[in-house]
Order: C-alpha cells, then structure tokens, then sequence
C-alpha cells in the first residue's frame, strides 16, 4: 500500500468523522428517552449581527436548525428547510438555526450561499448544542408553543411537516 494512497484513506476518514451522520444512531437520544421537557433559552448575536432574544418565541411554535458550513448533509438537507420556512414562518413558526464548529464568515457565507431566511447564532464552541444533546449536525428540534421539546430529527426532516401541523 502506498503512502499517497494511506494518506488519502485517513484524510477521508477524518473528514466522514466530522459530521454526525456518521456516529452511531444508538447513542443520540430521542423524545420518550428523557430527552423531552423545558428547551434552553437561548439569547445570543445572531451572524448578522443581531441579536436574537429566546422572548421572541413564547406562545410559538420554534424549530432549531444545528447545522455547519462543513456538513455535507446539511448543505443536502437546507433547501427542505427553506421550504418549511416558506411554508410554516407565516403561520408563525419561529426558526432559528444554531451554527456549529464555524467562524461568523464561513456561517455567513453558508447563509448566503444556500438562501437561509431565518436567523442563526454561532456555537462554535458547542455550548447550545451542549444545552440541547446534539452530538453533531444536521439535526433539527422542534419545540412546542408551550416552550418543551417535542420531537428531534437527526439527518432527515421527515416527519417535522406533521409535527408541525399537529402543533400549529
């Protein structure tokens, strides 16, 4: 084997390791496991530069987005979301994403790039995430109008269209 070609294996072993979809499934816990009850307030600048207040969001529905510029199935998995903002935001459901392991520039860029309406904060020091028991992007919260996490989505949004019409 040569080195060259060891090198290219590690290298694509490491980059496959940065992004959760590649953890075992077995260990991000799920509703009914604990993992429901009171969401974490989170109040902090926005990559705009903003600042998005937790306040904004009683009395409504709020979905977070985990995500990060460097997640392959985040970029796959953005235009679904812009699609329930365009079809949820007017009913009044707050999004909110929640950039991990990014610079403000490189979360900006994402933005921009793939046409993101709603407003992120940066946690690039995964403290939010910490709060909210995401291990890594993409993974999607959904939190009642009564402030208590209903549901989670690891990778896929499947589902979050019904959650989001039974909540509404």
């Amino acid at each position: 084997m040569s080195r060259g070609w060891l090198a290219a294996l590690l290298v694509s072993l490491v980059m496959l390791a940065g992004c959760g979809l590649q953890q075992d499934l077995a260990s991000v816990p799920s509703p009914g496991s604990g993992d429901t009850g009171p969401a974490t307030p989170i109040t902090a600048p926005t990559l705009s530069g903003a600042t998005f207040d937790w306040s904004s969001t009683h009395g409504h529905v709020v979905v977070l987005d985990f995500w990060g510029s460097w997640c392959e199935p985040c970029r796959a998995e953005q235009p679904a979301l812009n699609k329930l903002v365009t079809q949820w935001a007017p009913k009044g459901v707050v999004f909110l994403g929640v950039d991990i392991r990014d610079s403000d520039a490189a979360g900006s860029a994402y933005e921009q790039d793939f046409h993101v309406t709603y407003p992120s904060v940066n946690d690039a020091s995964e403290v939010i995430a910490s709060e909210y028991n995401v291990i890594d992007p993409p993974t999607v919260i959904i939190i009642d109008a009564k402030g208590n996490i209903v549901d989670r989505f690891l990778g896929t949004l499947t589902g979050a269209s019904a959650d989001l019409t039974r909540l509404t």
